[in-house]
């Protein structure tokens, strides 16, 4: 099996990042919009599709952001989940500040937030292995892309 090749959006607006909220059994947490690249789809395009898709949101993709690795075995005790994947984070700023409906909501997801970033840390944020460098990058407003590594 072939690693998945996602692209995601980082929409960082007066301190709040735009995420997409889930909910399931009780248990509430929020990603940054994104998802599957498709063929013959840049990872650029994927952004802007998955950001507008999720939240309604146009944005304007600007430089790399971050690159995670995602084994699950490695994270996993029982080693059954091979489904590894790449995950590439995106700079992005805000075509227009009004968001048209999304269009499609992934399973599960419940709604869109715009998260204050002083919560990252508190609340159940995916990849939580993203939540520090995120925050350095935007306190220091160094716009350098770096690798993760494989991290949850």
């Amino acid at each position: 099996m072939t690693p998945r090749i996602s692209a995601r959006g980082l929409v960082v607006e007066k301190g709040r990042l735009l995420t997409t909220r889930y909910e399931s059994n009780d248990e509430r947490w929020f990603l940054t919009p994104g998802g599957g690249q498709e063929l013959g789809e840049t990872l650029t395009e994927t952004v802007r599709r998955e950001v507008r898709e999720e939240t309604g949101y146009e944005v304007g993709v600007e430089s790399l952001a971050f690159v995670r690795d995602l084994v699950p075995s490695n994270h996993h005790g029982d080693g059954d989940d091979d489904n590894h994947r790449v995950d590439h984070f995106f700079w992005c700023e805000l075509a227009d500040d009004e968001p048209t409906a999304p269009t499609e909501f992934d399973r599960k997801q419940d709604g869109v937030e715009w998260l204050s970033l002083d919560r990252l840390p508190v609340v159940s944020f995916f990849p939580s292995g993203l939540v520090g460098p995120l925050l350095a990058r935007v306190e220091s407003g160094n716009r350098d892309a770096s690798y993760l590594g494989d991290v949850r």
